[in-house]
């Protein structure tokens, strides 16, 4: 049965304009870059004015909020949306019903929750805490699925893997090292390849940045592309010599190689073949340089495993950007392993799917997942700053709990009105439960299985450059 919330704003004064007045997304809306939720309602298309407590900007932060708190049904988020701290919410206004939100989400369509990612990710208030080499942003591409609820009408619109139960939503986005936030994204179906996904986030890249990607993402033509819009790429290669289209041109004096890179004719003939366009020009030969090196990695326990690894990058300069520090870079890869932890694990929950059960549901609610973690991963980046501390010694998992703490503040019984919870006395609270705090609780996303299964174990790496085996180039760089 709807019930009644008390207003946020104190009587007789003006509210704004309901349901349209500004400060109406209250503390989610203030932790995200200024106007996101108003904005992105009014571009989305959906302008429905009618007198109504589910606006399309209503419904997009109760659809935040939902990804917020994605363990609580519909009534629950809609309780915590009409009472969010900062709120202003007109006297007598009846919290709706969960199959009112239900109907209000499919109105609002996949658009505005789009665009609201998009608007807080372009952003420009959050401090890095490092995440640069020599002037250069620090940015990762990499991919990974999210499970969707089971039924027909997801499993034919995203795809079920072989031998699974549930369909499977294919996320490729781009990370800002130096934040943990997603600065791009494209969302598919499972059966979309990682590499056609990341073509969609070419335009997001562009001088004064370095790119960082696995080895699957490479081609002749991506890498053309990619390295068209300005940007420095560092990415890891296969390792076997006829699995790239590389010769040696010389070996410089730290071991690393300038290596030719050319599209052969059947690499074009197949690019030709597979776009469809038969008068596609072949791409100009390009010069890179190739970093061969060994990982070995021993434990505490005495066990050590080396690894082989190849990375191609367009920083051809040994003496700014030494072999070395090349293969010791490219582990920064790591980190956009960790935000899809945080993403997956501790934001929308272990084992847990999307609430979604048509596509455009499923996609929607993919985007505020996106739009949830950007917003602690600023709230932990804003908190570090202020401690003057690097963003490694804030816990995620723990930002994300006082979120929702402070998210799910109660008015007051006697008047009313909700306790001071903006975002300046959320990153003192943060700031105040260092990571190797004394007495802290776990706030792992894991579960216990996990970490029986993965426990921590202290590691020391050595790296060593090694040549290649590529045959030496029989032709000069011609374009």
């Amino acid at each position: 049965m709807p019930v009644v919330v008390p207003s946020g704003v104190p009587a007789g004064q003006d509210d704004g304009g309901w349901p349209d007045g500004p400060g109406r997304d209250g503390l989610v809306g203030e932790l995200l870059a200024g106007g996101v939720i108003g904005q992105a309602a009014a571009e989305g298309g959906h302008g429905c004015r009618l007198e109504r407590a589910l606006t399309a900007e209503m419904t997009l932060l109760c659809l935040v909020t939902g990804a917020l708190f994605p363990d609580q049904g519909y009534d629950m988020v809609l309780a915590k949306a009409f009472s969010v701290p900062g709120a202003r919410v007109r006297p007598g206004t009846r919290v709706p019903t969960g199959p009112a939100l239900s109907l209000a989400r499919a109105r609002l369509g996949e658009r505005p929750a789009r665009r609201a990612f998009e608007l807080d990710a372009a952003r420009r208030d959050v401090p890095p805490a490092g995440g640069t080499v020599s002037g250069l942003e620090l940015v990762i591409l990499d991919g990974t699925t999210l499970d969707l609820f089971a039924c027909p009408e997801l499993a034919a619109e995203f795809g079920v893997p072989r031998g699974g139960t549930h369909p499977k939503l294919r996320l490729v986005a781009l990370l800002q090292a130096g934040t943990m936030r997603w600065k791009a994204a494209a969302l598919g179906g499972y059966h979309d390849g990682e590499t056609a996904l990341a073509d969609r986030l070419q335009g997001s890249l562009g001088p004064g940045q370095l790119c960082l990607a696995d080895r699957f993402f490479f081609s002749m033509d991506r890498w053309a592309r990619f390295s068209g819009t300005g940007a420095d790429l560092l990415w890891r290669v296969k390792n076997a010599a006829r699995s790239v289209p590389f010769r040696r041109l010389r070996v410089l004096k730290d071991g690393s190689e300038l290596v030719l890179v050319r599209e052969s004719p059947s690499m074009l003939s197949r690019r030709r073949r597979e776009t469809g366009d038969q008068t596609a020009a072949g791409h100009p030969d390009a010069v890179a340089r190739l970093v061969c090196f060994t990982v070995t990695a021993r434990t505490r326990s005495g066990r050590a495993k080396t690894t082989a690894v190849r990375v191609l990058t367009t920083l051809l300069d040994p003496v700014a950007f030494p072999a070395r520090q090349i293969a010791a870079l490219y582990a920064s890869r790591w980190q956009v392993e960790t935000a899809f932890l945080h993403l997956k694990k501790t934001v929308r929950g272990p084992g847990r799917v999307l609430r979604g059960r048509s596509a455009a549901l499923a996609r929607q609610e993919a985007w505020a997942l996106l739009l949830v973690h950007n917003m602690t991963a600023a709230l932990a980046a804003q908190a570090a700053a202020a401690a003057g501390t690097s963003l490694a010694a804030v816990c995620f998992t723990a930002v994300l709990s006082l979120l929702r703490e402070h998210a799910a503040g109660k008015p007051c019984p006697h008047c009313g009105k909700q306790p001071a919870a903006g975002k300046d006395r959320l990153a003192a609270a943060i700031a105040a439960q260092p990571l190797n705090r004394e007495n802290r609780k776990r706030t792992s996303g894991r579960t216990k299985p996990e970490r029986r299964k993965w426990h921590t174990e202290e590691v020391t790496y050595d790296i060593a450059i090694i040549p290649s085996d590529l045959p030496k180039a029989d032709k000069s760089p011609t374009t």
